[in-house]
């Protein structure tokens, strides 16, 4: 019989925690589930996968998996600072930017600190800060679902260490605009670190991008914005994502508390290649967008409410328990994710996916 843990082995702060919201493995819900899989939307992956390009990459660079990787990612971080206008000094890499938001925390984040956030939020912007003993401001989105500036700008009043969010906001959708955003930043001081997570940046419509980077450069103030190869690139599986730091410094510290060969020799190569593949990009880009319009408008004439979405996914009201609703539907072959967040466990979050896998999951709503 194994021998039963101390009361007091885990930090408090760890037990307290949530268990993360992940979506289901395919071959996990086979085998709990019996039926086939028609549509799998509840982890924002893109339906038409990675570039073939990166494909290719990453099968020769499996030969060479017998020896650790550049530490540094040098080449990714060169491709990705001409590609961002910057210097790769100011450039991380990571085991997706997960990885990068428990490096930030870990580098900065001390007991008691304050953090800010909005909600509904990704995860990990609070639970993150938590696992350091952090307490979290979650400032709540305007009914209208426009993002709470006037909230943020309150709650910053208390000078937080971090003030971290997302835009276009995972799990809601809306984006922030640069007049929005402008205010924020102002009012932001100097001493307080801005991560602006910025995941599904390449979804939102052209009339509607500022350059964040330059903005926050422009205002001399701490801070690092984070993207990813997971979504529009279709890497979920390869784990890379990335930041750029207002100050090389920065990035020094979070070397030091990211994993040190934080991304694997394939995904580096896999990374590298997706981040040229332009052509690739605009095709799922395309999709989604054409797609997310087409599943949010047919969601409202059924009668649900939705927040208005500049991503690959649509956040709906269920009008009723979402969880209930999620395990209703992958008993009929389709995953989406309920979302567990208090005050919007009604409210559910679907990935678009190709038109046949969200005909599926309307059909079987």
């Amino acid at each position: 019989m194994p021998a039963s843990l101390p009361s007091d082995l885990i930090r408090k702060e760890v037990a307290q925690l949530p268990t993360y919201n992940a979506g289901l493995a395919l071959d996990q819900f086979k085998a709990r589930y019996g039926v086939d899989c028609l549509a799998k939307l509840d982890s924002n992956e893109s339906p038409m996968g990675p570039s073939p390009l990166a494909i290719k990459a990453m099968q020769d660079a499996a030969t060479g998996v017998g020896r650790y990787p550049d530490a540094a990612n040098t080449a990714l971080r060169d491709l990705i600072a001409r590609s961002m206008g910057t210097q790769a000094d100011r450039v991380i890499v990571g085991n997706g930017s997960e990885d990068l938001i428990g490096a930030l925390f870990r580098a900065v984040i001390r007991p008691e600190d304050k953090v800010v956030t909005i909600c509904p939020s990704f995860g990990l912007h609070e639970f993150g800060a938590q696992m350091f003993g952090a307490t979290v401001t979650k400032v709540n989105f305007n009914a209208d679902w426009s993002f709470p500036v006037d909230g943020l700008r309150e709650a910053l009043r208390s000078k937080p260490r971090v003030l971290i969010f997302s835009s276009p906001s995972n799990p809601a959708g809306p984006a922030i605009s640069e007049t929005e955003f402008r205010q924020v930043i102002a009012d932001t001081d100097p001493a307080t670190l801005i991560c602006f997570d910025e995941a599904y940046a390449e979804f939102i419509e052209s009339s509607k991008r500022f350059n964040a980077l330059q903005i926050l450069d422009d205002a001399g103030k701490p801070s690092i914005i984070l993207r990813t190869f997971s979504k529009a690139y279709g890497l979920a599986g390869a784990r890379v994502g990335y930041g750029i730091a207002s100050d090389p410094q920065l990035v020094a510290a979070f070397m030091k508390t990211r994993n040190p060969f934080g991304v694997n020799a394939m995904a580096a190569c896999g990374a590298s290649e997706a981040i040229g593949d332009r052509a690739h990009l605009d095709k799922t880009v395309g999709l989604a967008t054409r797609e997310r319009e087409r599943v949010a408008t047919a969601l409202t004439s059924k009668g649900y409410k939705c927040a208005p979405s500049q991503t690959n996914f649509v956040f709906f009201d269920t009008g009723a328990s979402a969880k209930i609703l999620a395990e209703k539907l992958r008993t009929k072959g389709v995953l989406i994710k309920a979302w567990l967040e208090e005050p919007f466990e009604n409210w559910a979050r679907v990935t678009v996916g190709t038109p046949a896998e969200n005909d599926a999951f309307l059909n079987a709503l």
